[in-house]
């Protein structure tokens, strides 16, 4: 496992004038997941195990995505799950970590993919988050639909 790729990972600070946003997460443990957002307030969560199995090679085992709609409460971004779907597929990637600068000139940590996740609506190029508030992804506490009730 490559210790260098624990913690989180967003495209926001490389692209701030984009109107979708990407952030990766690596945990400790080998789980993680792949958050997408949209100024039209649309997410996707895609969770996922990883694996750094080689230098340079990575291995993103996807098992769920989930879908839905963000909103600003109060100053809380919540999120509201709308489907959470089942998902079997395996990325596997080249990726290198090396010293960077965001679109302003200050220095970053760059992780960069050597194609980018297009399934996943991310793209290959992420800035490490210095201080996150969490390594939980944005929708482990969202509300969900009702099974029971008809869509």
């Amino acid at each position: 496992m490559d210790e260098r790729l624990i913690g989180l990972w967003s495209d926001r600070m490389l692209y701030p004038s984009d109107v979708e946003s990407a952030e990766l997460a690596f945990r400790g443990d080998g789980s993680g997941w792949l958050y997408w957002s949209s100024w039209s307030t649309e997410f996707t969560v895609s969770r996922y195990t990883w694996a750094a199995f080689t230098p340079g090679k990575l291995a993103l085992k996807f098992h769920r995505t989930l879908g839905g709609t963000w909103s600003i409460d109060n100053g809380i971004t919540r999120h509201d799950v709308e489907s959470d779907e089942k998902e079997d597929s395996v990325v596997e990637i080249g990726y290198g970590i090396a010293p960077g600068e965001d679109p302003f000139g200050s220095p970053v940590t760059l992780l960069s993919l050597d194609r980018p996740l297009d399934d996943h609506l991310a793209g290959s190029r992420f800035a490490w988050v210095e201080k996150p508030e969490s390594l939980s992804d944005p929708s482990a506490d969202a509300p969900r639909p009702d099974p029971s009730s008809p869509r």
